[in-house]
């Protein structure tokens, strides 16, 4: 049996060890999956913003440089017809404050007719500040390192688990894996697309200076050609048209007041430097980005944006992701933080967990079956082994007994007639325990196997109570000990098997035999009487009694409290599991008990009698 214990534990192990690992793994790929699915959600979110941001700013790079005077001569005009500019009405976005002009010699100009006098003001100072104070690179920082402009991170991811985290990084580190995560934010072309524009805008310029460098060049050289071809002509052509080019310079984002950001480019014209650009308001611009990216959707309900250069957003309650993102140029000093609640549908923890409970609960109550039957069959057959010695043992004593009565008797070695008498009785008595155990055998076989169908008859138990005790007294004397029996007058006639009840009682007082031996009261006693309508049988030593952790147990077949190699008791261990059997078939209850003033006690209850 601890063999196969042993084993047991092993093949538990096998089964529930990988089952655990495999609810460890499947609650990291939930987590995984989960924060793949926010991170995404977050990336596409910023993205939207930094398009928003793209479109705004393909419109003010595109804006000629005659729009940030209040009137300008459009493109293919003579010279004196001239227009009003478009950045003389108030701003169309509610974000922008107003647009300015710094000219070589340092004079602020702005396109606004009438600009409001706070307006108008504010952008003064802005400019003044600005190129009063030297350009300081901004230094956004995330997580304890420099955020590179463009990108988007997760803040307090250590707030989760070593094991999950663990997971993230081994998912997102493994040689030549590209991941849903990495396969989606592939999908955010906004800041792509803005920073090529932005290194194509000087380029684009120089391009067109050189074509139109080339083609009035090559004008010049045929009216030359035609007058004469002459050097200064060329030369007269080339310089005019050097002092007219331009030269833009991508737009630049600086912070000049805390919550204002200031957009400006550098126009060479006629080899003078303008400064052009306009003034942000920055909570006004987060709103609107806000707004575009998020609008109506049922997406608002479960996000929360701040917008600023360094935007504070605390985290408000369990599970909730914060995210903060960095603009890219120009762009690059102001950030936006998005705190995301749990996304309904994503990852279910609890649906792992169930499943793992489940899987656990089914492992733990197939093993725990899977164990009870084979230590049943196990214990049996060790019963049963157990059963084989004790049977052996018991039948070789009476047989050793006849065989040396029977040999005594036919040597002749009887010195009297009481000593052959004696030596008969030995014999008889012999003979008979001899046969009882051959049938109690027999009888437990044929109720296992549910051959045997009892003789019920009604009739008096008292009378087979007197026959079994004049039938047992000699052995119960034998034995040291007296048999009482104490019957009540005038008992009910029950139904019974006659056979079957005689059996019972052989067995119930050749049990108390075995174990009162050594009692200090050496007394039997079978006691009958009434119990309600029916009647109670009981059979009661005074010996030690049956231990507590066994009691429930001795009417099982083959059991026995002791081991068969340290055992004092004699027996085979189907006495009282034949006691059981053969009262079931009588419709009786039987039943043991240890009582308080000492000894064991074993009842036999009829049921009363249908009138």
């Amino acid at each position: 049996m601890r063999r196969f214990r042993l084993l047991f534990l092993v093949v538990a192990a096998a089964l529930l060890v990988p089952t655990a690992l495999l609810a460890r793994r499947a609650l990291q790929s939930v987590a995984i999956e989960r924060d793949a699915r926010h991170q995404t959600v977050a990336e596409r979110l910023f993205d939207e913003m930094e398009r928003a941001l793209s479109g705004f700013l393909t419109v003010e790079e595109q804006r000629p440089f005659g729009h940030y005077a209040r009137e300008y001569t459009p493109s293919g005009e003579s010279p004196g017809v001239t227009a009003r500019s478009p950045l003389a009405d108030p701003p169309a976005l509610p974000f922008v404050i107003g647009y300015f002009q710094r000219d070589p010699d340092g004079t602020l100009r702005l396109p606004t007719e009438r600009p409001p006098q706070a307006a108008s003001g504010e952008i003064a100072r802005a400019v003044d500040a600005f190129w009063a104070a030297p350009a300081s690179a901004e230094k956004l920082r995330a997580g304890g390192e420099i955020q590179a402009p463009g990108s988007t991170v997760e803040l307090d991811r250590g707030a989760r688990s070593e094991p999950v985290q663990q997971a993230l990084r081994d998912e997102r580190k493994a040689d030549g894996a590209v991941s849903a995560y990495d396969a989606l934010r592939a999908l955010n072309k906004g800041i792509e697309q803005r920073a090529d524009r932005q290194s194509k805008v000087s380029s684009e310029y120089a391009k067109q200076a050189a074509e139109e460098s080339a083609s009035g060049a090559k004008g010049n050289e045929r009216a030359a050609g035609q007058i004469g071809g002459s050097i200064d002509g060329r030369r007269e052509s080339k310089e005019k048209w050097e002092r007219e080019r331009f030269e833009l310079s991508p737009m630049i984002g600086r912070l000049v007041e805390e919550r204002r950001l200031m957009l400006f480019r550098t126009v060479v014209h006629e080899r003078q430097a303008y400064r052009q650009g306009l003034l942000l308001d920055v909570d006004k611009l987060g709103a609107w980005l806000g707004e575009r990216a998020l609008g109506a959707s049922e997406l608002a309900a479960y996000a929360t944006v701040s917008f600023g250069a360094a935007p504070g957003l605390e985290r408000a309650k369990p599970g909730r992701r914060i995210y903060q993102h960095r603009f890219a140029e120009p762009f690059e000093a102001l950030a936006a933080r998005l705190a995301l609640s749990p996304l309904p549908g994503l990852g279910g923890t609890g649906y792992v967990y169930a499943l793992a409970g489940l899987s656990l609960a089914v492992a733990v109550l197939g093993l725990g079956a899977l164990y009870r039957m084979v230590a049943v069959v196990v214990r049996y057959a060790e019963q049963r082994s157990n059963f084989v010695a004790a049977v052996t043992h018991e039948l070789k004593t009476p047989l050793t007994a006849i065989r040396m009565y029977g040999e005594m008797l036919r040597d002749g070695m009887v010195p009297s007639e009481a000593k052959r008498d004696e030596y008969h009785r030995h014999i008889t008595a012999e003979s008979e325990r001899l046969s009882r155990l051959v049938d109690n055998v027999l009888e437990l076989s044929r109720l296992e196997k549910g051959t045997r169908r009892a003789r019920l008859e009604r009739g008096d138990v008292g009378a087979v109570c007197r026959d079994v005790a004049a039938l047992v007294e000699p052995h119960v004397e034998g034995a040291g000990l007296a048999l009482r029996l104490d019957l009540e007058e005038n008992l009910p006639a029950v139904r019974f098997d006659r056979d079957a009840l005689k059996q019972v009682l052989f067995n119930l007082v050749d049990n108390a035999v075995k174990y009162a031996n050594g009692a200090n009261a050496k007394e039997i006693v079978l006691r009958c009487r009434r119990a309600g309508g029916g009647l109670q049988l009981t059979v009661r030593d005074r010996g030690p009694g049956v231990p507590a952790r066994h009691l429930r147990r001795i009417f099982e077949p083959f059991y026995r409290g002791e081991s068969e190699l340290t055992r004092r008791s004699k027996g085979t261990g189907i006495g009282l599991a034949l006691v059981r059997g053969l009262a079931r078939e009588m419709g009786a209850r039987v039943s043991g008990r240890n009582l308080s003033e000492g000894g064991f006690e074993v009842e036999l209850a009829f049921p009363a009698e249908a009138d």
